[in-house]
């Protein structure tokens, strides 16, 4: 699949996990993201640290519907159980989805793909590429004003007003640039690299979305 279709891929499962009150149908999806993370070589480090992260959300949603629930206690830990398999659910369906994504190939599949506006997409990407700058420029800030005596907390509004200011400056140094590079809103443009539908991607994920809710009525898996 390309990026394109494993974006649609992901929000199809997404979809359909949200629809489904089945624990075990939940832990499947987990465990067949977990396999494809692994065949990526993924670290087991990095997937315990997705677990780690879903874990404090997991355990307060399980805890909030089975202990002030409104239903019989084996329906609260029921729903309990499948929020909190949704969850977890969802974090390693995005793994699988975001494990070494490059932004800048996504955003051009789907400029290519979907039809993006070429202006969102390379506006998406130039305030990408600025996110680099825009660290060391709240660091500046900050070492700007200790000079001065005067300590920026994270949560300070002057730390951020000032961050604002710098970053319109950007975005018209950046709109110059596309303007000087022959950028022109609504006009046609050529593609260095292309990133074409896979045929058997299509495949996959009619296959996956047709046959996995079929298979939860059929079978009753909760």
């Amino acid at each position: 699949m390309n990026l394109t279709q494993r974006f649609i891929f992901s929000l199809i499962i997404s979809l359909e996990v949200a629809f489904t009150q089945s624990i075990w149908a939940n832990l499947l999806l987990v465990f067949l993201s977990v396999l494809s993370l692994l065949w990526r070589r993924i670290s087991v480090k990095r997937l315990l640290g997705y677990l780690l992260l879903a874990a404090i959300p997991m355990v307060g949603t399980f805890l909030s519907f089975y202990l002030y629930g409104s239903g019989t206690a084996s329906q609260n830990l029921h729903f309990g159980g499948v929020m909190a398999s949704r969850i977890l659910t969802f974090v390693y369906v995005g793994a699988w989805f975001s494990y070494r994504l490059d932004v800048y190939e996504l955003m051009a599949s789907l400029e290519q793909n979907l039809r993006l506006s070429t202006t969102f997409v390379y506006g998406i990407l130039g305030a990408v590429s600025f996110i680099p700058r825009f660290k060391q420029a709240l660091q500046s800030i900050r070492a700007a004003g200790l000079m001065r005596g005067q300590y920026l907390s994270i949560l300070s509004p002057t730390l951020y007003f000032k961050a604002i200011i710098q970053a319109l400056i950007w975005s018209e140094s950046l709109a110059m640039a596309m303007t000087a590079r022959g950028f022109q809103e609504g006009g046609q443009r050529s593609h260095y690299r292309l990133y074409p539908y896979r045929p058997f991607g299509w495949l996959i994920i009619l296959v996956v979305s047709l046959v996995w809710p079929v298979s939860i009525i059929l079978f009753h898996i909760y």
